[in-house]
């Protein structure tokens, strides 16, 4: 069986032999990550680095991929690399069970065509802060994505431009606070939503949604393909890279790709 039949009208064979040979290091298997893997799995992907040390528990079936009652309390690696082989027996992927961190992210890198970047919010900053010297060491594109709501927001660094501690720097100026997401960013998104995001965030919980997640799965699925297929005349455009990011809301019917240096452009 040929799982790939509907895709390779579209890929072309030539998009396949170019995928088959690019190796992906995911950081990260939760609503934004497990997704995006899964769907770059279908997409003909093969080789992967695949960092994660999180267990299934029922707050993700809102919204992750393979957060199911039969998957609880396990550990999520485990379970992605059953269902990608499940698709594609022949992945060749390398799990780091114990995530990323401080003493193992310049091997996780070494060699690596793409970095996918989707470590918690609220976790792993020390890796985070190495970030950006090590994506120069290296000379790997790193791709982030996080859900917002009903919709996701993308920011991606190319390796000789702008990096994620000068962006965010930028982004935070002016901050006013009080939200999932810098002030000049926050305009993007349904205003009551995010409304109702900030209330969640004081109360100590962070508030995703289903739609959120599938949105942030797609996009950042599509960034790497668009990257990897730029110039094969397979594709239409560049990758989007900082300091422009994307920024997708689907109960406002609105997607935008906006410069962080121009925070008051549409």
């Amino acid at each position: 069986m040929d799982f790939l039949s509907r895709t390779r009208p579209i890929m072309k064979e030539s998009g396949f032999t170019i995928l088959r040979d690019k190796e992906i290091a995911f950081a990260g298997l939760g609503g934004v990550g497990g997704g995006a893997f899964l769907a770059l799995v279908r997409c003909g992907a093969s080789r992967f680095r695949l960092a994660e040390n999180g267990i299934f528990d029922p707050p993700d079936m809102n919204r992750q991929a393979a957060a199911f009652g039969s998957t609880m309390n396990r550990h999520k690696l485990e379970v992605y690399m059953e269902l990608a082989l499940s698709i594609n027996p022949d992945l060749e992927m390398v799990p780091y069970p114990d995530g990323v961190n401080a003493d193992n992210l310049g091997g996780f890198l070494d060699g690596a065509d793409a970095y996918v970047a989707v470590i918690d919010a609220e976790k792993g900053e020390d890796v985070k802060r190495m970030t950006p010297a090590m994506q120069e060491r290296y000379g790997v594109p790193v791709f982030t994505c996080g859900a917002v709501g009903f919709g996701a927001i993308m920011v991606n660094f190319a390796p000789d431009g702008m990096k994620a501690d000068e962006f965010w720097t930028l982004a935070m100026k002016d901050d006013t606070g009080g939200g999932l997401l810098p002030t000049s960013m926050q305009r993007h998104f349904c205003g009551p939503a995010m409304e109702r995001i900030r209330q969640g965030l004081s109360s100590g919980k962070v508030a995703t949604t289903a739609i959120g997640g599938l949105a942030a799965n797609a996009l950042l699925a599509n960034e790497v393909l668009a990257y990897f297929l730029a110039g094969t005349g397979l594709v239409e455009r560049s990758p989007v890279f900082a300091p422009n990011y994307v920024a997708l809301d689907f109960m406002t019917q609105r997607m935008r790709v906006a410069d962080i240096t121009r925070p008051g452009e549409p």
